[in-house]
């Protein structure tokens, strides 16, 4: 069962000791390897490589965009005045007014915006302790990704099948026609033959006809098809990460259909193969998808 390389996952989750809300988003695009990306506060900074280890377990291709917020509001903080620079502030406000006749008039929002004046500090945490709360949260927001590639997945696996039902339909076509084909060769090239004065030479005649059948057949190009469709289907059935192997395998069929269409020389099978080419474009816009 295949994946899209596109999904998105979200989680949120408090952890207790100390009490911190997390909200992470996981979301990813196409992209031909692997390319991660975190945004996270600094308290999960030195676990980053294992954030990234966590999805790499999972995921093989697709630029994936890691978001993690931190409610800091929930953080249990305190707010210092540093006493000893107020006092010296205050002492030359005094000294202004004194010695300089500085007039004005203080007041709260001044002193507040004394830099360095009010502290914020926040209690010593545990960061082993917070990522270890953290994992279940970013684990469950990992889940409802990987849940959406795979539903994604299965919407162009569905699409992928249609395509390949129509192809393997027109194979047969093709198949069924080729006798009549070679037949209306024959018809033709008498038909040729008689509009000659000279008696038809019989040889000469079934070796141009071999020759012209041999150049224009196509059921090697036939059973060729059918069996990289039968490896395309089987990597659909039994691999997750299967976007890299369909492409060649699509490339290698895309080269079967395109010498079809060069030896067709048949309005019918060109009908048949001209189908064949658009349902492996359809796939081939579907596969770039496909993780």
């Amino acid at each position: 069962m295949p994946y899209s390389m596109t999904g998105m996952g979200r989680a949120s989750g408090i952890i207790r000791k100390p009490q911190i809300k997390f909200d992470i988003e996981i979301k990813s695009y196409n992209h031909r390897f692997l390319e991660i990306s975190v945004k996270c506060p600094s308290t999960l900074l030195p676990f980053e490589d294992k954030i990234r280890s966590c999805i790499q377990k999972k995921v093989t291709r697709g630029h994936i965009v890691v978001l993690i917020q931190q409610d800091r509001e929930i953080l249990d903080a305190t707010v210092e005045i540093d006493e000893t620079l107020l006092r010296a502030y205050m002492k030359v406000v005094d000294k202004l007014e004194k010695e300089h006749k500085v007039g004005g008039q203080l007041d709260i929002n001044t002193i507040l915006s004394v830099q360095g004046l009010v502290k914020f500090n926040q209690p010593p945490t545990d960061s082993k302790g917070v990522f270890d709360a953290f994992k279940p949260i970013f684990n469950k927001a990992l889940k409802g990704f990987l849940q959406m590639k795979r539903k994604e997945g299965e919407n162009i696996e569905k699409e992928v099948r249609k395509s390949i039902r129509v192809i393997e339909k027109n194979i047969r076509v093709v198949e069924k026609l080729i006798p009549k084909r070679n037949q209306d060769y024959k018809e033709h090239l008498e038909e040729i033959g008689k509009k000659f004065d000279k008696e038809l030479n019989e040889d000469r005649f079934y070796q141009e006809l071999l020759y012209t059948i041999d150049r224009t057949d196509v059921n090697e190009e036939c059973k060729r098809l059918a069996s990289h469709l039968v490896l395309f289907k089987e990597a659909l059935d039994k691999e997750t990460h299967c976007g890299r192997k369909l492409n060649f395998l699509l490339q290698e069929i895309q080269r079967e259909a395109n010498t079809c269409s060069v030896k067709a020389n048949s309005l019918e099978i060109s009908k048949s193969v001209v189908q064949i080419k658009e349902e492996v474009e359809k796939i081939r816009e579907q596969v770039q998808n496909i993780e």
